[in-house]
């Protein structure tokens, strides 16, 4: 069963009334694009309660907008437990992939991947509909997310290959970009159709909500996914790197984990009362302050969902998957979409790779 972060979020989860309908479209979805195949692959994708993560994210989205977060949010799991299994054995697939992947977002409306494979056309769907509407600045920041995004699977793979142990300080640098956070999080301002003024969203205080965001998402994920990394041999959690570095036992590690995810958690609440005054100082017009609060409210509402769905999902329960074969996965696959040869963490996906 996944490990229960022990610690108290001031933030508490809303229910989503769409969120039956997108949960069900979006297994049609992923389906139709080949990323899930056979009954039993759907079943174990479902236990994973992915739709449920999105749902509880983004309470306020309804229709064509919850559909589009519920598959961006939920496409990037199954990617990472792909790169997961590939990245020590064919780091140059990784990087193969990825380097298509990242040239998405900078392609004419409705281009055809250069590599076409079901994961890129799902990616490319989401980019079109996710781009539709908002503006040059925001479509470029959010590109530019999703090629860090992209860029840091490349890097896990080498340090993978490598048998790289990276220390704290380098861990988190490289988990900032491999959690994707920050491409989730660009997704508050498409799904509420509000965008956060851009000399609000850079400044000093906005920033640091959206990192003590991202450092609670990604420490509840490392704190729920211990028990499964380690069985599966990956070193890149928080606690296991604790646990290694500092010497201490599993049950200090976690509670050293713990209360940082909380002193985030705690910043965060400090620096956002001091929002309206800041408002005033930045001359918001009402519809600027209505973009900046939504987006606020966005990230309390991701932190409180990853909270309660990392003790929920059945992705981090049972046995690992095991290691894929190597000559099951050609550096170079010319056949456009073969069946599924490599599983993934909980054998729930197909190989789309």
């Amino acid at each position: 069963m996944p490990h229960n972060a022990g610690f108290f979020l001031p933030f508490e989860t809303r229910s989503n009334p769409d969120a039956g309908r997108a949960g069900e479209r979006h297994l049609a979805w992923v389906v139709d694009h080949g990323l899930v195949r056979g009954a039993e692959a759907l079943r174990r994708y479902r236990g994973w309660l992915l739709t449920d993560l999105a749902a509880w994210a983004f309470p306020d989205a309804l229709g064509p907008d919850l559909d589009l977060v519920t598959d961006a949010v939920c496409l990037g799991f199954p990617l990472a437990d792909q790169f997961d299994l590939l990245s020590g054995r064919q780091p140059e697939r990784v990087a193969w992939l990825c380097t298509e992947l990242a040239a998405i977002p900078y392609r004419a409306p409705g281009a055809r991947p250069m590599l076409d494979r079901p994961v890129t056309r799902a990616y490319a769907d989401v980019w079109e509909r996710a781009a539709a509407g908002m503006s040059p600045a925001w479509r470029e920041r959010a590109a530019g997310n999703l090629t860090r995004f992209f860029r840091s699977f490349v890097a896990e793979a080498q340090y993978r290959h490598l048998g790289v142990r990276l220390g704290e300080e380098a861990y988190l640098a490289l988990r900032r970009q491999a959690a994707g956070t920050a491409p989730c999080f660009d997704l508050i301002e498409r799904a509420g159709h509000a965008e956060v003024p851009a000399g609000v969203y850079w400044s000093r205080e906005v920033q640091t909500l959206t990192r003590c965001a991202g450092d609670v998402v990604l420490l509840c994920d490392d704190l729920h996914a211990v028990r499964s990394e380690e069985t599966r041999g990956a070193p890149h959690n928080l606690v296991l790197i604790r646990e290694r570095d500092a010497g201490c036992s599993r049950a200090e590690a976690t509670a050293q984990v713990s209360a940082l995810a909380a002193a985030r958690a705690e910043l965060f609440l400090a620096v956002s009362e001091r929002l309206p005054e800041l408002y005033a100082r930045w001359r918001l017009d009402a519809r600027g302050v209505a973009g900046a609060e939504r987006y606020v409210e966005g990230l309390r509402c991701w932190m409180a969902a990853v909270r309660r769905w990392g003790a929920a999902s059945g992705r981090y329960a049972g046995p690992a998957a095991p290691d894929p074969d190597p000559a099951a996965v050609p550096a170079r696959d010319p056949d456009p979409d073969p069946a599924p040869a490599v599983p993934v963490r909980s054998a729930a996906v197909a190989n789309s790779l």
